[in-house]
């Protein structure tokens, strides 16, 4: 009888979670960075169980498809670097029938592609880039931004900053006035 091999899988556990709590870790920073404001949004269990199993399935099927199978693939004929960027220009492509793309998500889904396949190349496991690809689309969710041109309801919604000011008693009377 094989036993399992648990360092291994514990070695798999620590990647995924690893790059989840960084991604995760470096948007909610900018969030706060930026001043926007947190606010919960009503949301039911089943729906952000929904959203789990979108994100962790669309970052292991992606990373599969453009780290596990065609860096290698690509790497037979071509050397790592370019391997990479073919890998991360396929990646960015193949966003481009989301609703509401534009070029300036095509340049973050390249961007993400390289630093996913950077990931995959140094640790020699799928599970760090998998773990990095769904903290940053399950947060963009859970603060209900648009991931990948969708949008849906996450538990919070982010919101800027007003200046109420402008708005008080307390305003100088050049406000007041206009």
């Amino acid at each position: 009888m094989v036993l399992p091999n648990f360092d291994l899988l514990r070695q798999k556990i620590e990647l995924l979670i690893l790059g989840t709590l960084q991604s995760s870790i470096i948007l909610i920073v900018f969030f706060l960075l930026f001043g926007l404001i947190i606010a919960p949004n009503t949301i039911t269990l089943s729906g952000q169980f929904n959203i789990f199993l979108i994100c962790i399935c669309t970052a292991f099927l992606e990373e599969i498809v453009f780290r596990y199978y065609l860096i290698p693939g690509l790497s037979r004929f071509l050397n790592k670097k370019k391997s990479v960027i073919i890998s991360a220009v396929l990646f960015a492509a193949c966003h481009l029938g989301n609703s509401h793309f534009t070029i300036t998500a095509f340049v973050s889904h390249f961007l993400g592609g390289i630093i996913y396949a950077y990931a995959y190349l140094h640790t020699k496991s799928i599970y760090y880039p998998v773990g990095l690809h769904f903290g940053w689309n399950y947060v963009q969710w859970l603060f209900s931004l648009p991931m990948s041109g969708t949008t849906k309801t996450g538990l919070y919604s982010l919101m800027l900053p007003t200046n109420d000011y402008y708005y008080t008693s307390n305003s100088p009377d050049l406000i007041r006035n206009i």
